[in-house]
């Protein structure tokens, strides 16, 4: 019965890439089944999802409008916006992380973060296995890209599986060097004094039209 499930849930999935990859802008979400329990945790390594950097559509779209947009140094970047949001649940306090997490969001975040509980001795340690880009979209007035994360938990075989979407401006382009710790605007450090706003320049620290931002995190 699981394997008559699973077959259904690839067929479908194939049908389904199969209408994002002749879309004209790219469009179409895998996410569609995430709420299917195991989905995504059976479908990470299937070919069918690993989309490879040429056949996305969708990066091809956001490098029409930014020539330096790099998937790899993209996906670095959101590893250690995992590593820092993992931290910040830990400590039980996600205020650090705003910098990078869109304002709509926040709140369904720190709501999720408060059902994982603190681990301030940080013994749920978190390295990183794959991050993997799943989909991305170029349309209307958002570039999207959508990835799957594996992790390992310290000290165990345990498997964390996230998956994560960020979001940036059409005609945001990318700013060579920029780190969590800096504003996007004006490169000034970030004190931590208010993690929404720029010491220096006072702008929004977490805005789409400056960078990429988490707009969800969903575990596995």
């Amino acid at each position: 019965m699981a394997d008559e499930f699973f077959d259904s849930l690839v067929s479908a999935v194939e049908a389904f890439i199969g209408t994002w990859a002749m879309a004209p802008n790219g469009g179409g979400a895998i996410d569609d089944i995430s709420g299917t329990p195991g989905a995504l945790d059976k479908l990470r390594d299937h070919p069918l999802v690993l989309e490879t950097d040429a056949r996305h559509q969708g990066i091809a779209g956001i490098r029409d409008y930014d020539p330096d947009f790099d998937l790899a140094s993209f996906l670095i970047r959101v590893g250690e916006m995992f590593s820092a949001y993992h931290a910040a649940v830990d400590r039980g306090n996600l205020t650090p992380v705003r910098r990078f997490v869109d304002e709509r969001s926040y709140a369904e975040l720190a709501k999720a973060a408060d059902k994982i509980g603190r681990n301030p001795d940080g013994s749920r340690a978190l390295t990183i296995k794959a991050i993997r880009p799943m989909t991305a979209s170029h349309e209307l007035r958002l570039d999207m890209i959508r990835v799957f994360i594996t992790a390992n938990q310290s000290g165990t075989d345990e498997l964390l599986c996230e998956y994560w979407e960020l979001i940036r401006t059409i005609g945001t382009l990318t700013k060579p060097g920029l780190d969590l710790t800096h504003c996007p605007n004006c490169g000034g450090p970030v004190d931590g004094l208010d993690p929404t706003r720029c010491a220096y320049c006072d702008t929004r620290l977490a805005d789409p039209a400056l960078d990429w931002v988490v707009r969800k995190i969903a575990a596995q």
